[in-house]
């Protein structure tokens, strides 16, 4: 299946793997190497508020909820759902936020 050019997984490369079940048949996987995040001077530093997740605070700062894994991209290291009131995330510009991939 064909990855759409909007797509995070756009451009990335597959492995191909034996078949456990036959040994032989070639299985395709995509595989996700995240690059060290990027630092942008003019990123927003958000302080955690309540039970916010990332697709609300996507929404509030780009009008759009789908691309909330772009916050959770340039917080490494922490699963995003595991932000706890008090504690502070780095919000990408919107021109990085809604940027395509370049092939």
């Amino acid at each position: 299946m064909a990855v759409s050019i909007f797509s995070r997984h756009y451009g990335l490369a597959t492995v191909e793997e034996d078949d456990p079940a036959t040994g032989t048949s070639k299985v395709s996987l995509a595989q996700r190497l995240l690059p060290a995040p990027e630092t942008f001077p003019d990123a927003l530093l958000h302080t955690v508020v309540g039970g916010e997740t990332l697709d609300q605070l996507a929404a509030r700062y780009y009008g759009r909820e789908d691309i909330w894994w772009r916050i959770a991209d340039a917080n490494p290291g922490r699963f995003p759902l595991d932000w706890r009131p008090g504690e502070q995330l780095s919000v990408p510009p919107i021109r990085v936020a809604t940027r395509t991939p370049r092939r």
